[in-house]
């Protein structure tokens, strides 16, 4: 583990330029690599590189960091665990407070401080971002989550045993199944009796789902609910009944494949092959003849024309003359 540390946090010194220079009419006056709130969720959520550069130029002077993960995904699992609690969302990937700006964008995640650019500046700052890609683009985890009483900024998404155990700390890493490609939104719901965790697993087939979420149901003081390859969890405490009303109205937003046995090809129709063929074949044959008998009308129609008209049916034509 110290080794694994020590790599991890020698790993954010290694520097990669991200921020151009110049943008927008801003100078970059220098650029440093920020360290990382926690080292482990940032490597377990594929964390690659990350800098901060510090401009000025027409707008003033601000500064802009960027952490650059693998993926849309793994952008906004890293966006949610560190943003802070009194960030006021505008959207699912865009957050502000009264001295900084969050914004996500694929599989980058940029707050400006002093400084908040406008959509067309962002637009034309993206292009420039070294390795921008999607992966697929963002999951659909975070629209099940309910609104009603969720606690602004709780979301959490869970990718590996150490977001798990930060996160979700009542499921094991045994039981949760993200060596087998499993993800998971949690977030906190305030109740009159207390908070209470909800989290949605997607699993990467509905078979494997009921089989965790009877895994799920020996766990104590947890709500299960399935639906397709979705699980979905509600903590019992407090509230029973307060985690039963979370878990009403959460279905799965998507199609899933059953790995059921399917009817074998119906065999094909060979005795109706076989006429199909004969019937052609006789049509052809008709045909054939057709054409051959309109030739032989027509040959002996020119024929007769050619013995009337010149006394022989002959092509060849003689020259008599004497010797």
């Amino acid at each position: 583990m110290p080794r694994l540390l020590a790599f991890l946090i020698l790993s954010t010194a290694v520097h990669a330029q991200i921020w151009p220079d110049p943008w927008h009419g801003s100078a970059r006056t220098s650029t440093s690599v920020p360290a990382a709130a926690d080292p482990m969720l940032w490597a377990e959520y594929g964390g690659q590189v990350s800098e901060k550069a510090v401009y000025n130029g027409p707008v003033g002077r601000f500064s802009a960091t960027a952490w650059r993960l693998d993926d849309s995904t793994a952008a906004l699992a890293w966006y949610q665990a560190i943003r802070p609690p009194n960030c006021a969302s505008s959207s699912l990937t865009a957050c502000s407070t009264p001295g900084a700006q969050f914004v996500l964008h694929q599989n980058y995640l940029l707050m400006f401080e002093g400084w908040r650019p406008l959509p067309a500046e962002l637009a034309e700052l993206y292009p420039q971002l070294p390795r921008l890609r999607s992966g697929g683009g963002l999951p659909l985890l975070p629209s099940y989550l309910p609104e009603g009483s969720r606690v602004r900024n709780s979301e959490r998404y869970i990718l590996g045993p150490h977001s798990l155990q930060s996160f979700l700390p009542a499921v094991p890493a045994a039981v949760a199944g993200l060596e087998d490609g499993a993800e998971a939104q949690a977030a906190s719901y305030s109740s009159p009796a207390g908070p209470t965790t909800l989290a949605v697993f997607y699993f990467l087939t509905p078979q494997l789902a009921i089989r965790k979420a009877r895994e799920f149901e020996k766990l104590p003081g947890l709500a299960v609910k399935r639906t397709g390859a979705v699980v979905v969890l509600a903590s019992t405490t407090p509230s029973a009944a307060f985690a039963q009303n979370l878990l009403k109205g959460i279905d799965s937003k998507s199609e899933f494949v059953w790995n059921t046995p399917g009817k074998l090809p119906e065999m094909p129709n060979v005795a109706g092959m076989l006429i199909a063929i004969a019937e052609l074949t006789g049509l052809l044959l008709v045909l054939c003849i057709a054409g051959g008998v309109v030739f032989a009308f027509f040959r002996a129609l020119f024929r007769n024309r050619r013995i009337r008209l010149e006394g022989s049916d002959s092509p060849f034509t003689f020259l008599h003359v004497p010797d």
